[in-house]
């Protein structure tokens, strides 16, 4: 997980995002942030003004109710919203006074007899002096916290409030300018947010597709089959900034291709011609007196014939594979068995095998399958001691396992023991073809070969021929 993290900047989807998120960070500062802190919207306010302002609209509405009619106004003390601000406010307190009538709550000397309004209202002016009124407004006539007053006398009617002590704003008041700011926020940025999320939308669509583009062709490249590179890779419909690449990928596959065939043709045809001066080398000797010399010669002739015809063994099975045929993996096993008998018993082997079915049919190359087959089969023989047992082993479900009581085949070993000239032992005759034989057959039938290890010593190679395999031309 840390290293696909550490790799998100190589992703063009990654990129797009980073890009998309600094363009809404720096969009969202300059279209939203900074309009705020430069403007007062309307309506917006500090939630503890907002709650000072509900205290004011509750005790005016008393006041002018209680003024038009005694008893109109209801009980303050019930008010839900009083209620709200004195739950958050220990040290508020309001007074009221109307035609005579008082209203109170909460400790402290009002501000109408401090600030000596009882003394101007006890002068009756307004009725002394016909259409005088008298009003008057504080919204900071003295602490704890916020506080305000006002006070109206017209034509001898008069109502007065005020209040102090609010220093935490109310939930509601709270969670309404929020809505207010959201509301104000979306009003500046909301164009803007949107547009980039629209965009943000089209540009991975659009990077999405090309994407699986590039996957298709990733796809093709891992299906590209070595042995077969005459399909290249589709060019059209890419887009132009991959387009480059899968060109060049296409003429390094020619470029590949051209130097296998090269590669192949310079192997087959050296193989094939040494096979001409070889035969005539072997007559030669076979007229030769007998002796040691002469048993000599003959073997390295017929090791290096065997070199030409694995040689051409090897480099056929790829170019023009044989039609599969319906065949009978016991027979062919069976006779490769059979092949080497003579082989195992000069040697003091003991080569024996087994099966669990009497036939067992799979679409094959039957030559190919045979050769496969034997060659491990001499490999096990190779690798074992004379008294050693061999055994070929056919199972149900078509594998073939040869096993044999030699050293065994060190792990670190395995995966290069199928490569053209490896060798396991420098000891052993041979070039290393045998089994690089055996894996291109079994890639041919598309199948499976898997080496492992007996209980008690030795090697076990198992082979298997996917008998699902349609007959192709």
């Amino acid at each position: 997980m840390g290293l696909k993290l550490r790799s998100l900047h190589r992703s063009m989807f990654a990129q797009l995002a980073i890009i998309t998120i600094l363009f809404v960070g720096f969009g969202v500062y300059f279209f939203t942030l900074r309009p705020l802190l430069s403007v007062e919207p309307t309506g917006v306010a500090d939630p503890l003004e907002v709650t000072a302002a509900s205290a004011s609209e509750v005790l005016s509405r008393f006041a002018f109710a209680e003024r038009e009619q005694a008893g109109a106004g209801g009980d303050l003390d019930a008010d839900p919203v009083l209620r709200d601000i004195k739950a958050h406010n220990p040290k508020f307190r309001y007074f009221v006074r109307v035609q005579g009538r008082e209203f109170r709550s909460g400790e402290g000397t009002p501000f109408f007899i401090r600030l000596a309004f009882d003394r101007l209202q006890s002068q009756n002016l307004t009725k002394v002096y016909s259409g005088l009124c008298l009003t008057n407004t504080n919204s900071d006539p003295g602490g704890p916290g916020r506080s305000f007053l006002a006070y109206s006398d017209c034509g001898g009617q008069a109502s007065y409030y005020e209040y102090a002590g609010i220093e935490h704003a109310t939930t509601n008041a709270a969670a309404g300018s929020a809505r207010l700011y959201g509301k104000f926020i979306w009003s500046y940025g909301g164009i803007f947010l949107f547009t980039v999320g629209a965009a943000f939308v089209v540009f991975t669509i659009i990077l999405l597709a090309n994407v699986l583009r590039i996957r298709r062709v990733a796809a093709m490249a891992r299906d590209l089959d070595p042995d077969n590179l005459s399909e290249l890779f589709p060019e059209k419909g890419l887009p132009l900034e991959v387009a480059p690449l899968v060109s060049a990928l296409n003429q390094m596959i020619v470029r590949v291709d051209e130097a296998q065939k090269r590669q192949r043709f310079f192997l087959s045809a050296a193989a094939h011609e040494m096979r001409t001066p070889l035969t005539v080398l072997r007559t030669r000797l076979e007229i030769m007196d007998d002796g040691q010399l002469k048993d000599k010669l003959i073997s390295d002739v017929r090791r290096l014939t065997n070199l030409a015809n694995q040689l051409l063994k090897l480099m056929t099975i790829g170019e023009a594979p044989e039609p599969l045929k319906e065949s009978d993996l016991v027979t062919l096993t069976g006779r490769a068995v059979g092949e080497r008998e003579v082989v195992a018993a000069r040697r003091g082997l003991d080569l024996v095998f087994e099966r669990e079915v009497t036939r067992y049919g799979l679409w094959a190359d039957p030559s190919l399958v045979e050769t496969a087959i034997g060659n491990v089969i001499d490999n096990a023989l190779s690798f074992s001691a004379q008294g050693q047992r061999v055994v070929v082993r056919l199972d149900k479900d078509g594998w073939v396992r040869v096993c044999d009581q030699g050293p065994g085949i060190p792990r670190e070993q395995i995966k290069t023991l199928f490569e053209p000239f490896t060798r396991f032992s420098t000891g052993r005759s041979g070039y290393g073809l045998g089994l690089a034989i055996v894996k291109a057959v079994v890639d041919r039938h598309e199948g499976a070969v898997v080496i492992g290890e007996v209980a008690g010593g030795g090697a076990e190679v198992a082979l298997r021929f996917d008998p699902n395999i349609p007959a192709r031309p």
